[in-house]
């Protein structure tokens, strides 16, 4: 049976839940994303056309810049940011900066069993206090 929960690192505090949106490259707040829709606009992303407003973004790494902040606290102002973030590593700081502005919960580095058993439309529970992951009942 497929596990319901992982344990993660939390880097920012906050509870949210959303449809997992998973990605396999890396992303950047700062060109990537329309911040009027929340639409996935860099070509190199492979969630290009995509929506990250109200999803759990899952990403294998954050590409910063020292302005993404600014972005991801716009997604909020504009009611498009993602619901949480999921990395297997550290986010830049910039990024960091603009998930506790926008009140985005973030969590790195989940236990391996997550990377193998995530499906993108798993609804997902995300804890950024204590680092935890739920799978939940759709």
């Amino acid at each position: 049976m497929a596990e319901t929960s992982w344990q993660a690192r939390g880097v920012v505090r906050g509870v949210a839940d959303g449809a997992a949106l998973v990605s396999q490259t890396a992303l950047s707040f700062l060109g990537d994303l329309d911040i009027r829709s929340g639409r996935v606009v860099g070509r190199s992303s492979d969630l290009c056309g995509e929506c990250v407003a109200g999803r759990v973004l899952v990403l294998p790494a954050s590409r910063g810049s020292a302005g993404a902040w600014r972005f991801l606290y716009q997604l909020k102002m504009h009611d498009t940011h993602p619901a949480a973030l999921i990395l297997r590593e550290m986010p830049d700081p910039s990024v960091t900066q603009g998930a506790i502005l926008a009140e985005v919960p973030v969590v790195v580095a989940p236990e391996g069993t997550f990377w193998t058993n995530m499906r993108g439309g798993d609804i997902l529970r995300v804890d950024g206090s204590s680092g935890r992951i739920e799978r939940c009942q759709r």
